[in-house]
């Protein structure tokens, strides 16, 4: 353990995984690859060889020429359980933190909630990198074993980290196959340094180094020729070898018996150098092969014994594979391969001993705190009894700290009848399972949890039930759900009390009852405030955004989700859940007021997030602008790619209605393609996905539902004087329900209807009355994105023009134009220059904005504009923010 320096709640971490190893492997000096290291300007090195070529000795060596230079050092040690980003992102942190970089500062503690405001692993993670976005000091972080590492997000959080990391910053990986990692923009950038196995091999008067000098075995130079040539260099063999050959005076005829495969050389001289030791000795290496990694007190426990010390000071006397692990002094590591292969003869030999080894190894590690290694080894004993003590222990604990499918991986081992007698453990699989979006699994959980009597599983069962059905889509069996429960007793906390008020307003909101709405957000505000639930008070916030929104009030809603995002990130909690629901809501009202790229930087930071983290409404909406973003650029293959995102989150969670509103933008887009076949096709497939009559209508239908899509078809594909009624009559339907945004864009469909049905006079009276209140409202993309018939309209206002503020008509009439006729912006080669946040810094810059305005605009400080300012002057060769957009100018970025 190492007290007070976990930044995270919950689990303390593993301190085993933060060492660097010790002296490991032939102790050759392989002084070349560290001087061609040390010379190297790349960012990134992966040390990538099979297992046995040194690898992790040759990145201690690096990590020894680091330290001469002077430079902090961090080691981090993976595990197959790291590929989860609630895990890894407490250890980064904490490698960073404790060995390179004390200034860092500790990770932002998490509230005391289960919801994800302290529990989104992919939160952690954005926090640390835009952390590590304002660091200049220089470091190297070392990473070893990054094989192991699978999935996606965690790939992506280093591949984000490799791009990021400025001068003098460097990351190291250790590596036995390559990761999946942008190896080829790393390489074309001149970023990446690879060492790899034909480095890595002895050469012959390396192997004569080790073996006569390092060893002290005296060898005929035939006969060094001749290893050298049977290994081809592998280290791992060479150091088998020479613990075979040490005493040996046939050297000569051991090499000639010496097989050429590197897995029966390794399995030989790991039994031939077992069968040297004395029994004891033998017993002790074999029952301590069941650890990772272990200390003489951890032995003592699991073998009910007192000299463990004892045996370990032998071995690594006897340099038998044992790698001491620096940070802890007492703890132990054995090499991989002599591990596996201890392993196997355990289980040969004693296998009725292994599971009483492993729980009493599992009792230990569980009165440290080491609850993940405590979990493995009562696994491994098939003790599920004791898997579930340790759950009921520490499984909210690990909901908390975001290790969702940690806590569901080990729920999941458990029988059927022991997971269902436990409701603390049943608490915690219900909610890792909801926000991993095993909706069906949750359910299950929830009815067994729901048998149980008490008052405290009673409340986390209705928080989960209006969770689940809201993230299901069932808005309806959400709302009924928190009005049930505000009907009976009153809830004991204030947050549950909180969120139920919340749901009942989102419900009201939903059905343009907006005053009974506003006043169960009092209330709900008034009982969060009580307990600082930032998560909470978001979408308190939000709900009052969005019927802000919906009453056609987009300034006003603007403000208030720019005022949440504000208060979210003083609260440390930029990255967790609350951030994401208060960021897609806010690029929709930079969208609406015709600030696309505010909303595009907004979107590509956290979309992600969105979409682990959303109601399908807030994923919905988020999808659709940044896919309207991307066709507005002239890529329309990243926005149907986000389109296509959208549908497969629906089929993947079985919530029909992120695929009908993607199929309901698609139909748009064929239209703007002029493709009115491939419009209607995919209209029909909406129609196919619409919910039952009388559910209600969400949020992110208000603009754009099938009834709307309709009318868009009809302008494009006939003059149907029918198609005016249907238009007037959804337009005094939009109006009755106070949903007056609606009521514009049908305003707006109704005028272009007129002109298709050849009504001129009535066309024109409700265009003027729909751009007086857009321009009041300062409304674009309302108008822009339905531009079926509007040039010919607008072009008819030209005597009466006067009427209109000049610069928003010309603003409207360049919006409405496609990308094909205005001209798609075209990316340059030199664009890859600049990071997309740089690119929009320095646009903003061109445009006159001061660090202060830049910084309330992007919701960061402007300590932060200024490090990402220094970046963009670095790489552009300039010297300060006059010069640097002179260069953009002349570059073609702006």
């Amino acid at each position: 353990m190492l007290p007070g320096n976990d930044p995270f709640p919950g689990p303390p971490l593993n301190p085993l995984k933060l060492a660097p190893p010790g002296e490991i492997g032939p102790a050759v000096e392989r002084s070349a690859i560290a001087a061609t290291w040390a010379a190297s300007r790349a960012a990134v090195t992966l040390v990538c060889a099979p297992a046995g070529f040194g690898k992790t000795t040759t990145m201690r060596q690096l990590l020894i020429a680091a330290r001469q230079h002077g430079g902090p050092t961090a080691w981090l040690n993976l595990d197959s359980a790291d590929n989860d980003l609630g895990r890894i992102t407490p250890y980064l942190w904490a490698a960073l933190h404790m060995a390179a970089l004390p200034s860092l500062g500790d990770a932002p503690s998490t509230g005391p909630w289960i919801d994800a405001s302290r529990g989104l692993p992919g939160g952690s993670a954005r926090q640390l990198l835009d952390v590590l976005s304002r660091v200049e000091a220089p470091f190297v972080l070392f990473v070893d074993e990054f094989e192991l590492v699978s999935d996606s997000s965690v790939l992506s959080l280093f591949s984000e980290l490799a791009f990021s990391l400025g001068p003098g910053q460097r990351l190291v990986l250790g590596s036995r196959h390559k990761p999946g990692l942008p190896l080829g923009r790393l390489r074309v950038q001149q970023r990446l340094l690879e060492i790899d196995a034909s480095m890595l091999r002895f050469s012959a008067g390396e192997v004569r180094d080790y073996i006569t000098s390092c060893r002290g075995i005296g060898m005929a130079d035939a006969d060094l020729g001749d290893l050298q040539a049977r290994t081809e260099g592998w280290p791992a063999a060479l150091q088998l070898a020479a613990s075979a050959l040490a005493g040996r005076a046939d050297s000569r005829a051991w090499l000639q018996q010496l097989s050429g495969t590197t897995g029966n050389l390794a399995e030989y001289l790991a039994e031939d150098v077992l069968s040297r030791l004395s029994e004891p000795h033998r017993h002790f290496l074999l029952r301590s092969s069941i650890f990772e990694a272990f200390c003489p007190q951890l032995c003592d426990a699991a073998f009910g014994s007192a000299d463990s010390a004892d045996w370990i000071a032998q071995s690594v006397r006897d340099n038998l594979f044992l790698l001491p692990i620096e940070a802890e002094g007492e703890w132990y590591r054995y090499h991989p391969l002599f591990r596996q292969f201890l392993r196997a003869q355990l289980s040969r030999t004693a296998a009725p001993e292994l599971p009483a080894l492993h729980a009493r190894a599992a009792h230990w590690l569980a009165s440290t705190a080491r609850y993940t290694q405590a979990i493995a080894h009562a696994s491994a004993a098939g003790d599920t009894v004791l898997i579930a003590d340790l759950l009921e222990r520490c499984g909210m604990d690990y909901v908390r700290g975001g290790q969702m499918k940690l806590v569901v991986q080990w729920a999941e081992t458990l029988p059927h009848e022991e997971l269902e007698r436990r409701p603390a453990v049943l608490t915690a699989t219900a909610y890792a399972m909801v926000f991993l979006h095993r909706y069906a699994a949750a359910e299950r959980l929830l009815g067994v949890l729901e048998k149980h009597s008490g008052a405290i599983h009673e409340e986390d069962v209705t928080v989960l039930r209006v969770m689940l059905s809201a993230w299901l889509d069932r808005m309806d069996d959400a709302v009924l759900a928190a009005r049930t429960a505000l009907a009976g007793r009153e809830p004991a906390s204030p947050f549950v009390s909180g969120l139920l008020h919340n749901a009942m307003a989102y419900g009201d909101m939903l059905q343009g009852r907006f005053v009974p709405a506003r006043h169960a957000l009092l209330q709900a505000k008034r009982e969060l405030e009580s307990v600082n639930a930032i998560y909470g008070l978001t979408y308190s916030a939000c709900i009052e955004g969005m019927i802000d929104m919906l009453q056609g009030n987009v300034r006003d809603g603007l403000a208030r989700f720019s005022a949440m995002l504000n208060r979210i990130v003083a609260a440390g909690q930029r990255y967790t859940s609350s951030g994401p629901v208060a960021c897609a809501l806010l690029a929709e009202a930079l969208y609406e007021l015709g600030d696309s790229a505010a909303a595009d930087a907004l979107l590509s930071e956290y979309l992600p997030l969105i979409r682990d983290t959303c109601l399908p409404d807030h994923v919905i909406v988020a999808h659709r602008v940044a896919s309207r973003i991307a066709w507005l650029g002239g890529d329309s293959g990243k926005a149907l790619d986000q389109l296509n995102t959208l549908q497969e989150l629906g089929d993947a969670r079985g919530i029909a209605s992120l695929g009908m509103a993607a199929a309901i933008d698609r139909s748009r887009f064929a239209l703007l393609a002029g493709d009115i076949s491939s419009a209607r096709h995919a209209l029909v497939l909406a129609a196919s996905l619409a919910p039952p009559s009388g559910t209600l209508m969400r949020y992110s239908d208000d603009l754009d539902d099938l009834e709307i899509a309709r009318i868009r078809i009809a302008l494009v594909a006939t003059d149907d004087e029918a198609d005016v009624e249907r238009v007037e009559t959804a337009l005094r339907s939009a109006e009755k329900s106070g949903r007056a945004r609606r009521a514009l864009r049908l305003a707006w469909l109704l005028a272009q209807a007129h002109h298709a049905a050849g009504r001129s006079s009535q066309a024109l009276i409700w265009l003027e009355r729909a751009l007086a209140q857009g321009q009041a409202w300062e409304a674009h993309r309302i108008f822009a994105d339905e531009p079926w018939h509007v040039e010919p309209l607008l072009a008819s206002l030209a005597s009466r023009r006067h009427v209109f503020d000049t610069r928003y008509l010309e603003r409207l009439m360049y919006a409405v134009q496609i990308p094909s006729k205005r001209g798609a912006p075209v990316r340059g080669e030199q664009e890859d220059l600049l990071s997309p946040r740089e690119l929009q810094i320095i646009r903003r810059v061109a445009d006159g904005h001061s660090n202060k305005a830049l910084a309330r605009l992007l919701f960061v400080s402007e300590n932060t504009i200024e490090t990402h300012l220094r970046r963009i002057n670095g790489k552009l060769g300039t010297g300060n923010r006059m010069q640097a957009v002179a260069r953009a100018r002349e570059l073609g970025l702006l």
